[in-house]
């Protein structure tokens, strides 16, 4: 009898210190997840409060980290006390402006209009941002700098590719065409920003009017795509059939060996950044808007064509 008795206490104590591991184990990786949005070091969280599991308790009040100019940048007046998201923005225009050799009145309120109207701000104290305006403008070759701290704030794709907008915005005013050299610039700039190569000229070609929807024969016009190809009787050939599907997992930014399941969740991300009702609960300008509608077409199609070669 005592024999059963230890047994079923043993059993017992076994299946309370599997529930206790579980729920601390629990409690880390929640940890773990509050010090990433909270930007600290999640495996050190997690590891202190797989120990000390009250200390989830302390963690939501811990303040956000976010990222710092290098010493350099921090101690220059030009950037010392002031948001560092305004002022890199400040400066990165200022590099692209000055790339073409001059920076224009129009090129000025287009910059000065996109910081107040995003960042709630007067324009009076948008003056207090003319040094790093300045310093921008003396010092290309530190955009690097600028793109970082903007992609690492936020920690999101969502200003990347609004500031993409504006900085591309800037060299192509009034109709007019990019040259090389600040073509060479804006790429540089974006790829810092995390804008892929096609997001890239997506961005460039609504400014002057090209469509890369590839059922309307985007990047080249190939009418026959759309004519011979999905949703047509035609069906496709061996060429264009890889074609499309290199330029439609382009557009997902996937691999063309990609999963199924990776094809989904690229689509679901994408889809969710350019949302026509997220756009507008955030007042993007209007050609933005339309800019996203299109993205928000392209990307549907690409999902939908590569779901139907996959499961085919």
């Amino acid at each position: 009898m005592n024999f059963i008795f230890s047994l079923i206490q043993g059993i017992l104590g076994f299946g309370v210190s599997v529930i206790s591991f579980i729920f601390t184990l629990l409690v880390a990786l929640i940890a773990a997840g509050i010090a990433v949005y909270k930007r600290r070091n999640p495996l050190l969280w997690g590891i202190v409060a797989f120990f000390f599991p009250w200390i989830i308790f302390i963690l939501p009040f811990i303040p956000q980290k976010y990222p710092k100019f290098p010493g350099d940048l921090r101690n220059n007046p030009a950037f010392r006390g002031k948001n560092p998201v305004i002022a890199s923005i400040m400066a990165l225009s200022a590099i692209v402006a000055k790339t073409d050799g001059s920076i224009t009145k129009e090129e000025v309120k287009t910059i000065k209009d996109f910081v107040t109207k995003y960042f709630n701000i007067e324009r009076e104290r948008l003056n207090e941002y003319a040094d790093a305006f300045t310093y921008g403008k003396d010092h290309p070759e530190e955009y690097q700098v600028f793109a970082r701290m903007i992609r690492d704030y936020y920690n999101s794709r969502d200003m990347s590719l609004l500031v993409s907008y504006l900085l591309v915005s800037l060299t192509m005013q009034d109709g007019k065409e990019m040259s090389d050299k600040q073509d060479e610039q804006i790429r540089k700039i974006l790829a810092e920003l995390g804008i892929s190569e096609y997001e890239y000229r997506s961005i460039k070609g609504s400014f002057n009017g090209q469509s890369y929807s590839y059922y309307q024969g985007g990047f080249g016009g190939n009418q026959n795509y759309y004519q011979n190809g999905y949703g047509q009787t035609g069906g496709y050939t061996a060429a264009n059939s890889v074609d499309l599907t290199k330029k439609y997992c382009e557009v997902l930014g996937v691999s063309e060996d990609a999963s199924m399941s990776e094809i989904k969740k690229a689509y679901r991300k994408l889809a969710k950044e350019y949302h026509p009702d997220k756009m507008a609960s955030e007042s993007m300008p209007e050609d933005y808007l339309q800019f996203a509608n299109q993205k928000i077409a392209e990307i549907n199609e690409a999902y939908e064509y590569l779901k139907k070669i996959k499961e085919a």
